[in-house]
This record gives C-alpha cells, sequence and structure tokens, in this order.
C-alpha cells in the first residue's frame, strides 16, 4: 500500500526535514577541558567550533557568527569578561548569547559576568548535563527574543 492509498499524502509520508543543528563557539585554553566541552556538545547534535584563546576565538566569532559561544573567563592574552565586553559592541555579533565557564568561585566575577550579558555562568567542573541544559536554555531564549 503506498502513502496515497493510505489517505496520507506522499509528501507527508517523506521524513521532516530536521533543521540544522546550531553552531557552538567555544573559547578555553585547557586543552583536555576544551576537548571535553567539544565532546559533550558534538555527541549531543551541535555544530562545535574550537578557539584555544580569545585572539583566534574573536576572530572564528566575527567570521562563523556562531548560534552560541561557550567562554572561558580566564584566558591568556585577552580574558574572557574582556572578549564578552567587546563582543556585545559589534553589531554584527552583539547578541550572541554567550554561556561563561570558569574556575573561579567569587561573586564578583559572576556578577560582572551577568552584567556584561552573560546568558549563565557555569563553574568548573562543569557536567555534561548542566553544560547541555545551558546551552538549550540559551538558545531557546534567544531565538524567543528575535
Amino acid at each position: 500500500m503506498t502513502a496515497d492509498t493510505a489517505g496520507i499524502p506522499a509528501v507527508a509520508a517523506q521524513r521532516p526535514v530536521r533543521p540544522a543543528a546550531a553552531s557552538v563557539l567555544v573559547i578555553e585554553d585547557d586543552f583536555a577541558f576544551r576537548d571535553l566541552l567539544g565532546m559533550h556538545l558534538a555527541s549531543a547534535g551541535y555544530k562545535v567550533l574550537i578557539a584555544e584563546d580569545a585572539a583566534v576565538g574573536g576572530r572564528m566569532l566575527l567570521s562563523s557568527k556562531p548560534d552560541l559561544l561557550v567562554l572561558d573567563i580566564l584566558l591568556p592574552f585577552l580574558g574572557g569578561l574582556e572578549l564578552l565586553q567587546a563582543l556585545r559592541l559589534d553589531p554584527n555579533v552583539g547578541q550572541t548569547p554567550v554561556v561563561c565557564v570558569t574556575s573561579m568561585r567569587d561573586d564578583a566575577t559572576y556578577i560582572k559576568a551577568m552584567q556584561l550579558g552573560a546568558a549563565a555562568v557555569l563553574t568548573k567542573p562543569v557536567r555534561a548535563d548542566e553544560l547541555l541544559a545551558t546551552v538549550a536554555k540559551a538558545l531557546k531564549s534567544s531565538s524567543n527574543q528575535e
């Protein structure tokens, strides 16, 4: 029996088209943690871009325009908070949602990141379920604001 004879249009019988996977840029200087973040995000279906510092990550951000940025706060050369502040001033990528990750546990760092527009701040070590839930929530909030 074909889809037409079953009363279902042939178009509806085709597999639904999946939307393109959201792209996530991870800027993290710790090699092992960077790979772990990338592995968790890729296994959840995200397209993952990786950068080891703010200079490389900033260029990737401008050229790739990812859907979300996972940003370490403590980076060499240019810190994550400084990059976040510069990002918010750029009209092309300024609305990109950012999830900060840090080993710092002080309130001042958390408050500063949130004041600069971070969607969330996660403290290392980050559990996979916490990372994925936070990324999904930030992406959903971002798409609801558009």
